[in-house]
């Protein structure tokens, strides 16, 4: 049987005293095994403040084998700094002599503790009052623990992102919300408008075909009675510029409620808007049997708007789904353009397709396209239109693409990332 040196011996008893922890506890008890085998004046994990680094912020620390807490240091004129740059630093004996900071101290080993993209996150920090014998035994035993420390800063740092990201889901989410009442009110709204404009043309369209239908009669009499005739149609002309001015003032009210889109820019991560306007449309996906996929994406920080863009990007989401047939797929991109500062929010779909005339259409109010809905859904034809206005208020475009019916499309709605607020 292999013998076991005293130096494995107790590399083995600190790995079993850890065996098991996680979190501030782990880091505490290896913090306290390292010391007791180094025989340490000080020892620390820390992790790093500012960017670069400008302090090191002790998460656990002992000095004279006691907890010390609270223990915050410049990095500058101390051996850290070349710890925080990269570097794995020995110093046996005479410390001092090369950082007059480190006064009373021998030996010194640091180790760089990084995060999965190679960003030194803190580092373990080892200091004693006699020379370090051994330094290279210890710099080994050192390092296989500051490996299970970097592991654990790692976890600690991952489950910090995952609720940041819980939080920042739900915080989108009622938002998200808010947004969808405000927009179910505005197409209440517009339905009741549209409901007293059709009320209010019914009439002078009523009368103007009546009046000419009996014009037209009188017209066609052995002997017209051109008095009577002028007088039928003079009530049509009169209709007609009734139903002109309605019309007008229609349009009027419409442009004016388009120039009175208002944005409340905030920061925001892009890529994480699209997956809440995808997850506001996967049961219906789900339903029809259309894989809805979102290409994954790495964050996008950008000042916009989260409720309209979301609203936008969920309405080309849905339009996509409501027009691909049952068993299709729909797919959502993410890109930025570094020259422009922009973004481009892309769906395709494998649907109907469009014409040449649809793509001239798409994105005007009320316009209805060649293309049905596949599951008897209903359409306002104020979607696309409403995208196009959030675009433009985000100072951003909307483009549609097909190469035909039946050969699917592709909806691009591109925004700033910084929104222009005008």
């Amino acid at each position: 049987m292999t013998q076991t040196s005293p130096e494995m011996s107790q590399v083995l008893m600190i790995a079993r005293s850890i065996a098991g922890e996680t979190g501030h506890t782990m880091l505490t008890r290896l913090v306290e095994s390292l010391s007791q085998y180094l025989d340490t004046a000080f020892v620390a994990v820390t992790y790093a403040e500012g960017t670069p680094p400008t302090h090191a912020r002790a998460l656990y620390a002992l000095r004279d084998q006691q907890a010390a807490e609270g223990i915050r240091y410049a990095l500058d004129g101390t051996p850290c700094a070349r710890v925080y740059a990269g570097e794995t630093l020995t110093v046996p004996c005479g410390i001092a002599d090369l950082y007059p900071r480190e006064a009373g101290l021998e030996g010194y080993i640091g180790i760089p503790l990084r995060a999965a993209d190679g960003t030194v996150l803190g580092h373990l920090a080892v200091f004693s009052d006699t020379p370090i014998t051994r330094s290279e035994v210890a710099t080994a035993i050192a390092t296989i623990f500051a490996l299970r420390a970097e592991a654990e800063l790692r976890r600690l740092a991952g489950e910090a992102d995952r609720k940041r990201l819980i939080a920042d889901l739900t915080r989108l989410n009622t938002r998200l919300q808010r947004g969808y009442a405000d927009l179910r009110r505005e197409s209440a709204q517009k339905t009741g408008l549209m409901g007293l404009i059709a009320h209010d043309l019914r009439r002078p369209l009523s009368a103007l075909m009546s009046q000419a239908e009996l014009g037209l009669a009188r017209c066609a009499a052995a002997t017209p009675d051109i008095a009577r005739v002028s007088a039928a149609f003079t009530k049509v002309v009169a209709n007609a510029d009734r139903m002109s001015h309605l019309i007008d003032a229609t349009l009027d009210r419409a442009r004016a409620e388009g120039e009175a889109l208002t944005l409340s820019p905030q920061p925001c991560d892009l890529p994480g808007l699209v997956r809440i306007a995808a997850e506001a449309n996967r049961d219906d996906a789900a339903r029809k049997s259309i894989a809805l996929a979102v290409t994954p994406s790495p964050a996008i920080p950008a000042t916009l708007d989260e409720t309209l863009v979301i609203s936008a990007i969920d309405n080309l989401i849905s339009n996509a789904v409501k027009y691909t047939a049952p068993g299709g797929t729909v797919d959502v991109t993410v890109e930025t353009d570094t020259g422009t500062d922009t973004a481009t929010i892309a769906v395709t779909d494998t649907g109907q397709g469009l014409t040449p005339d649809d793509l001239d259409r798409a994105f005007g109010r009320f316009q209805t396209l060649s293309a049905r809905p596949t599951g008897g859904e209903g359409s306002t034809g104020l979607g696309l239109a409403n995208v196009r206005e959030i675009a433009r208020a985000h100072g951003g475009t909307v483009c549609a693409e097909s190469d035909g019916p039946g050969k699917g499309s592709r909806f691009s709605l591109t925004l700033p990332l910084l929104a222009n607020t005008r």
